[in-house]
C-alpha cells in the first residue's frame, strides 16, 4: 500500500501517526496502559528505531521494486537478529533455524544480485539493520512490564520527529498533499500496520525475539 502512493516518505508518515492513534485508543478502552519508568531507555530506543524504520523503507520503495526492496530488507532483517537474540537473550538456534537461516541467505543474495541500483540497495540495507534491530528493543521493553498497547503508540510516536525530519521543510504541503491524494489507502494501511505490530508485540511476550 505505501508502494503505491506517490510519495512514500509523507505516506509513512500518516501511516504512522493513524497506527499509533489506534494503539493508544485501544490501551485506554481496555485499561492496559502501565509503563513502569524501567521501560523507557528501551522504549525511546524503539521509537528512534522506529522512525530511522519508516524513513529506509520509505526511500528504498521510491527507488527500488517492491520485491526488492522488502526481500531484501526483511530477509536480511531476520538473519541479522538471530546472532543478537542468541547473544543478547541466550535464545537457542536449532539445526532446523540454521538450515532455515541458509536457505534464506541464498534468496537474499540472489536478490541482492539483481538490484539495479546501488542507492536503492544502501536503503534496503539500511532498513534491514532497523528491522534487526526493533524486535531487540521492543522486546527489552516487554520484560521491563510495559503493557503491549502504550508501547508501540508511544514508539511510534516518538519516531514521527524523525520522519519529518527525513521530510524537510516542505513537510505540512507534503503532508496534507498526500493525504488528500490517498486518506481512505492510508487509513487502511494503518489499521493494518497497527494490527500486524500487536499481533507481533504479544507473540513477542511469549517467544523469542529471533524466533518471533
Amino acid at each position: 500500500m505505501l508502494k503505491r502512493t506517490r510519495d512514500p516518505s509523507a505516506g509513512s508518515v500518516v501511516i504512522v501517526v493513524g497506527a499509533a492513534s489506534l494503539s493508544g485508543a485501544l490501551g485506554l478502552i481496555t485499561g492496559t496502559t502501565h509503563v513502569p519508568w524501567a521501560s523507557w531507555p528501551y522504549l525511546l530506543a524503539a521509537g528512534v528505531i522506529e522512525g530511522l524504520y519508516f524513513v529506509t523503507l520509505s526511500r528504498a520503495l521510491a527507488v527500488l521494486p517492491l520485491g526488492s526492496a522488502y526481500g531484501i530488507s526483511r530477509g536480511l532483517g531476520l538473519l541479522l537478529v538471530w546472532p543478537f537474540s542468541v547473544w543478547w537473550f541466550a535464545e537457542q538456534a536449532s539445526l532446523t533455524s540454521v538450515v532455515g537461516a541458509g536457505l534464506l541467505s541464498f534468496g537474499v543474495f540472489l536478490l541482492v544480485t539483481k538490484v539495479a541500483s546501488g542507492r536503492g540497495l544502501v536503503w534496503a540495507i539500511g532498513c534491514a539493520l532497523t528491522i534487526a534491530a526493533y524486535p531487540l528493543a521492543y522486546k527489552r521493553a516487554l520484560l521491563a512490564g510495559v503493557d503491549p498497547y502504550p508501547l508501540f503508540a508511544l514508539a511510534l510516536g516518538l519516531a514521527v520527529p524523525l520522519q519529518l525530519t527525513n521530510l524537510g521543510a516542505q513537510a505540512p504541503q507534503r503532508l496534507v498533499i498526500e493525504f488528500r491524494r490517498a486518506w481512505l489507502l492510508l487509513g487502511f494501511a494503518a489499521l493494518i500496520c497497527a494490527a500486524s505490530f500487536l499481533l507481533f508485540l504479544v507473540a513477542l511476550e511469549q517467544q523469542g525475539a529471533g524466533r518471533v
